[in-house]
């Protein structure tokens, strides 16, 4: 008994001791590890090897990496439900950022945890801080400037000017810069982006032209000169500018609409911490303007000032960017499939 009392006694003093040395204690479990979603490609490779590296030498945060399609993402928020998401932030396009968000999957990011928040543009801001526009690529008008005589100016002029009838390319209703022009035309036309039956009427005005499923295929379309004007993101034409194609891009009087990439802190998040760190990193000035250089997307923090090099293939940013159109997606997400339905029965 005595020597289990000494040993109860030695046992008791190693502790406090430990205790005076302030040693750390085990914690019951380890943090989850935080989880990051980004596309396939050049941005998979840009996370990779420049963006992550760069997050844990900043802040010790070492993510781990998914990448995938936007539906992807979100077949995995809803397959684990609102109580226990897989992700802590998540980036995906504000079209569908705004379906989830409706289900309760989001809350307001805090500013004192976020502090490049403050600086980024009003209008890339959603109301209450509920997700906030991290990347931007712009969508306006690129032409073919060996082919076109006169120049557009506005997006009515594809209407007004007759060299363009049966040479004009969109998307596809499936692809979300198809919505953003219906929109914007609606706006145009109509007054206001509820003008659906309006933007449709005019439209069908603009007939024939070409159809194409995404970006790439606008672009070798224009390559080929199947079309000579085209509803396309600007970082298409920089890239095609850069391999000699004959193109240049417009910013419309009216002003532009944009593929919007918002990111999103998850009401139920394992790892908010962490997530706070992340999007703070993403909206800093030095990362919005790698993304610039790499992706040709406009920076949306107020700091950035891009080099004047940088003009010629970012024409949106600084003052510039309160020309972005934006889009109530609440009102519109409810309509997607009646649109979508009379889209294909009626743009032929």
């Amino acid at each position: 008994m005595l020597a289990l009392q000494n040993r109860r006694d030695l046992l008791l003093r190693s502790l406090g001791a430990a205790a005076g040395l302030a040693l750390p204690a085990l914690p019951s479990f380890a943090a989850a590890p935080l989880v990051v979603n980004t596309y396939g490609g050049r941005w998979e490779k840009f996370w990779r090897s420049d963006l992550l590296p760069m997050l844990d030498k900043a802040s010790g945060v070492q993510p781990t990496l998914d990448v995938g399609l936007g539906k992807n993402f979100i077949a995995n928020l809803r397959a684990a439900g609102i109580e226990k998401p897989p992700y802590s932030v998540l980036m995906v396009n504000e079209n569908i950022a705004s379906v989830v968000r409706g289900e309760g999957y989001f809350e307001p990011i805090p500013a004192v945890k976020v502090p490049n928040l403050a600086n980024v543009y009003p209008n890339l801001r959603n109301p209450g801080d509920n997700g906030v526009r991290g990347i931007v690529s712009t969508i306006g008008i690129g032409y073919r400037k060996d082919l076109v005589k006169t120049p557009p100016k506005s997006w009515t002029d594809l209407w007004s000017n007759p060299e363009f009838k049966g040479k004009i390319g969109l998307y596809q209703i499936g692809n979300t810069a198809a919505m953003l022009f219906l929109l914007m035309t609606a706006k145009i036309h109509g007054g206001s982006q509820d003008a659906i039956d309006r933007a449709f009427v005019e439209i069908k005005k603009l007939l024939p032209f070409t159809q194409a499923d995404w970006s790439g295929t606008l672009s070798t379309m224009l390559t080929r000169g199947d079309v000579t004007v085209a509803v396309i993101d600007f970082p298409e034409i920089v890239a095609l500018k850069k391999k000699g194609v004959p193109v240049e891009m417009v910013v419309p009087s009216e002003g532009v609409v944009a593929f919007e990439q918002s990111f999103n802190i998850l009401k139920n998040a394992p790892n908010k911490e962490d997530a706070y760190k992340y999007l703070n990193f993403i909206l800093q000035p030095e990362v919005q303007e790698m993304m610039a250089k790499e992706f040709f997307t406009s920076p949306t923090n107020t700091k950035v000032q891009l080099a004047s090099s940088m003009a010629a293939d970012v024409p949106v940013s600084g003052k510039a960017m309160a020309s972005i159109v934006g889009f109530d997606w609440s009102k519109v997400n409810p309509q997607l499939p009646a649109i979508t339905d009379r889209w294909n029965r009626e743009i032929k």
